[in-house]
């Protein structure tokens, strides 16, 4: 029976995308082949969430060691969650932040810290850092008891975890496995040589390297020469077998997540809605279009070039089991992405999720490069329409006629026009995503017998 010890920042139970393949990964190794399956993680901070649906998934580890960050990381967060509910209290209220001096002092504090928490050159290095240094007691203490290692990285200090269990334990099989470019982490050069320490001692050391998309993989080729494998990110539909299916009334079209200060932009569908409406073939009385997500005052913007803030119902953040029950209930999952000259084959999560939900789905992919991976991919799976950006000339009406026609089918009573292809979305299935680092980890052990 192998013994794998799985490194990483988030896991279950933490509510954030980055936790959900590492926590299913090592659910189907303990499945797939019983495996002995420990890992080490972050504790959640005060402005992290319990995702339900991950923590179900805590009885399939054999030992989990959950990291403690030091004091000072730990009260920053508890101030800035203070201030962020403070803040998200008074807007809801309808109330202006700098109607009086104390909510004056809420509104300087937040922004400021706001901005040291979306600065990845400064504050998620210093926290990762700390973090690292205190789970490296653990690594040191477990490390000679495993068959392999699997740091998942974004912020970098599985790398340096995964590094330390090597040189502790030659014998250890170490797979760095990456959820993103690391070099993403830290675009200014203050920070860029302790960046390419990490990268040259993981070139040097890691057994294996894989990446979750042919984008991620190329990034990290231009800057070191050294075969890295794609093993993408997947879905579990055991995730949705107890969420409650709601019927809806109205036509009901859902996108949640985030839109990268508009990077994600949903503009495209709202004008093919509008003028459907203005045309008297859609009735306006009969659909919703529901956002769930922290960004809803641009996505109020967005909709609101088309008039169309009657059709809107807005969630803010909402638990992923909510997320799931409102996109199962939908009729229509919206998507966006981009796909620009120097930043092309971005796979969102969101897309992979969707294949479980089962759901028709209009793609939106901004920018200036037309036959986007994504837009590929949807026409594989059979599940859905792209819009691109730089063919919209060609791809617009195709939108709008597609909404027309499923909406027609909706206000028949008929099912929607769906025929998926289940062949090619089964192997996104995280059983047999997990079967492919089954396969690595048997294979380096027949060479090295």
């Amino acid at each position: 029976m192998k013994r794998i010890l799985i490194v990483a920042e988030y896991f279950a139970p933490n509510n954030h995308i980055a936790s959900i393949r590492t926590t299913k990964l090592a659910k189907y190794f303990k499945l797939n082949e019983g495996y002995h399956v420990s890992v080490v993680s972050r504790k959640l901070r005060t402005n992290e969430y319990v995702d339900p649906i991950l923590q179900s998934d805590l009885k399939y580890i054999d030992k989990h060691i959950v990291i403690e960050e030091s004091w000072l990381i730990r009260k920053i967060f508890w101030v800035y969650n203070k201030l962020r509910t403070s803040k998200d209290r008074t807007e809801a209220k309808n109330e202006t932040i700098i109607k009086s001096k104390k909510n004056n002092v809420y509104s300087v504090l937040f922004s400021t810290l706001k901005k040291i928490f979306s600065n990845t050159d400064i504050f998620t290095f210093f926290a990762t850092k700390a973090y690292s240094k205190r789970a490296k007691k653990q690594i040191q203490k477990m490390c000679n008891q495993y068959d392999v290692i699997i740091t998942s990285s974004g912020t970098f200090s599985a790398n340096v975890l995964g590094r330390l269990a090597k040189k502790a334990n030659p014998n250890i099989l170490w797979i760095a496995d990456f959820r993103d470019p690391l070099i993403n982490e830290f675009p200014k050069k203050k920070h860029r040589t302790y960046y390419n320490k990490i990268c040259k001692e993981i070139i040097k050391n890691a057994d294996v390297i894989t990446g979750v998309s042919d984008a991620c993989v190329e990034i990290f080729k231009k800057d070191f020469k050294r075969e890295i494998l794609t093993v993408c990110n997947g879905f579990d539909d055991d995730d949705i077998k107890s969420i409650d299916i709601v019927s809806n009334e109205k036509f009901t079209l859902t996108y949640p997540g985030r839109l990268y200060t508009g990077k994600r932009d949903l503009s495209i569908f709202f004008k093919a809605i509008s003028e459907l409406i203005n045309e008297t073939r859609i009735n306006g009385n009969k659909i919703v279009i529901n956002y769930l997500g922290d960004e809803s005052p641009l996505f109020l913007e967005q909709t609101g070039k088309y008039e169309l803030h009657d059709v809107c119902k807005t969630y803010g953040k909402v638990d992923r089991v909510k997320s799931l029950q409102l996109q199962l209930s939908s009729h229509i999952l919206l998507l966006a992405s981009w796909n620009n000259l120097g930043d092309t084959g971005v796979i969102t999560g969101k897309f992979l999720e969707y294949m479980m939900i089962n759901k028709p789905i209009i793609c939106s992919v901004m920018g200036n490069l037309p036959d986007s991976l994504l837009k590929r991919m949807i026409a594989s799976a059979n599940n859905g329409i792209v819009w691109e950006q730089a063919n919209d000339e060609f791809d617009y009406p195709l939108i709008k006629d597609y909404i027309l026609k499923q909406y027609k089918q909706y206000e028949a009573g008929l099912p929607l026009y769906f025929a998926p292809n289940t062949d090619y979305i089964k192997q996104f299935r995280y059983e047999n995503i997990a079967s492919k680092f089954i396969k690595i980890i048997e294979t380096h052990e027949k060479i090295r017998n």
